[in-house]
């Protein structure tokens, strides 16, 4: 078996799968608590803490979405046309 030190497997875009990955996570947090589609005002006053704690992972996973957002918004090429 030959053994090479790069990766054969080809990701065109990077943030496209880091987004789908953020994506299905947020999909299997909210299958696991559904709770977590609550507004504040009818979640219980104190929830579990494994509930907890999927509200931190939904705030990291906002806060990474729009890091990647900022990122994306950056790096795109301007029209030198248009306003800043």
């Amino acid at each position: 078996m030959l053994r090479t030190d790069s990766i054969s497997l080809h990701v065109p875009e990077p943030l496209a799968l880091i987004d789908a990955t953020l994506l299905f996570t947020l999909q299997i947090l909210v299958a696991r608590h559904p709770d977590l589609l609550l507004p504040h005002e009818d979640a219980p006053p104190c929830p579990p803490p494994a509930v907890l704690a999927a509200r931190e992972l939904l705030g990291a996973i906002r806060e990474l979405h729009l890091a990647l957002e900022n990122y994306r918004d950056t790096t795109r090429p301007r029209d030198p046309s248009s306003p800043r």
